[in-house]
């Protein structure tokens, strides 16, 4: 009883219809609009795949039933779990297109693993039943207008294109994310440690850092003879008493003078200190990693230390709350603002605006 569908005959049938999605410009809106609608954020991970794998059989066999679950159903059945297993994914992988689900088996879950025939299916979540209804509705009509395996190829063509589009879309996203965010790392701590107003910048950099974790930050003019806090830039709460102290250098430090700044910074009554330290000539304050241990026992107070710019900057994608697109396209306009507040020179604010002509 039902229809088994031959594997390399399904995978013949779904890398002809990736061609296709491919090559061909003119392939039927309708199911386009149908593959678009299912992806949206309230649709089910498994519809997807669900019409894929729906019009995967049509393609292989015109006698095969698009509503069945399973092959015990009808004489007309096929296992729509199994060619999905079989099939479906592991080609969506290998060529490249996105299913919205994931995992190994994606129709072995709700609605479909307890039924044999989409008619049978009756609880549906509220907020999925249209999506549902939209699927059935669309299989209903293969099976009603009879589609031929060269129309079913086409119709999964078309619902491939959206698959294929939204893969895309996640590699820009990963992987150039990854470029751009190293990309940036680079070019602020490069820009920072040469030419001019290498400590201003510094502070600046630290400064559009911690405006992309904290509501509000404070930075002073570079040797301020009106210091209220200990540190170069705060984090501030809503009421203006600082979170969080940072001590900016551009000129090495001694383990002395790191205690002598969170000895300040307990004083001052203010729950975090941080050092972000970067010149050549500085010699580590966590090659003894007992140092900031130490130094948290006997003020209680959180003690960080970053060495490098680079250092700090990813901690910043780390911890920040911000999406990393927002930052990096946030960050470098933030670092302008910032370096013009301390007043660095025009033309080293000319040079950054340079690397980042779109971020005006």
């Amino acid at each position: 009883m039902g229809i088994r569908i031959d594997k390399k005959t399904a995978a013949y049938a779904l890398r002809t219809a990736f061609t296709e999605a491919v090559e061909a410009s003119d392939l039927p809106e309708y199911w386009i609009y149908l593959a678009r609608s299912l992806r949206e954020e309230k649709a089910p991970r498994t519809y997807t795949p669900a019409l894929c794998v729906a019009l995967l059989a049509r393609a292989c066999n015109e006698a095969v039933d698009p509503l069945s679950i399973k092959e015990e159903y009808s004489d007309r059945s096929y296992s729509h779990r199994t060619l999905a297993h079989g099939v479906l994914v592991p080609l969506s992988v290998e060529l490249g297109f996105d299913l919205k689900a994931t995992g190994r088996e994606p129709l072995n879950n709700q609605p479909f693993f307890r039924y044999d025939h989409y008619s049978e299916i009756e609880r549906i979540q509220r907020s999925a039943r249209p999506y549902f209804e939209h699927l059935q509705s669309a299989l209903q009509m293969v099976d009603a207008e009879g589609y031929t395996r060269q129309q079913a190829q086409s119709a999964l063509a078309a619902v491939l294109t959206v698959c294929i589009e939204a893969a895309r879309k996640k590699r820009r996203v990963v992987s150039g994310s990854a470029i751009v965010e190293a990309s940036l790392i680079a070019q602020t701590e490069s820009f920072v440690t040469s030419g001019a107003d290498m400590p201003r910048k510094l502070q600046a950099c630290v400064a559009a850092a911690l405006d992309m974790t904290y509501p509000k930050v404070a930075s002073r003019r570079l040797n301020d003879p009106s210091r209220d806090f200990p540190g170069d830039v705060h984090a501030l709460r809503e009421d203006g008493s600082p979170l969080l102290a940072v001590e900016v250098r551009g000129k090495p430090v001694t383990p002395e003078e790191l205690e002598q700044f969170v000895r300040s910074v307990a004083d001052a009554e203010i729950p975090r200190a941080a050092l972000v330290v970067h010149t050549d000539g500085h010699r580590s304050l966590l090659a003894n990693e007992r140092t900031t241990i130490r130094l948290e026992r006997d003020y209680g107070r959180v003690v960080k230390v970053s060495e490098s710019v680079s250092s700090f900057m990813r901690d910043l994608f780390v911890w920040s709350s911000h999406d990393t697109l927002e930052i990096l396209s946030s960050f470098p306009d933030g670092m302008y603002k910032r370096m013009s507040e301390i007043e660095v020179a025009q033309h080293e604010l000319d040079r950054w605006a340079d690397l980042f002509p779109d971020e005006g």
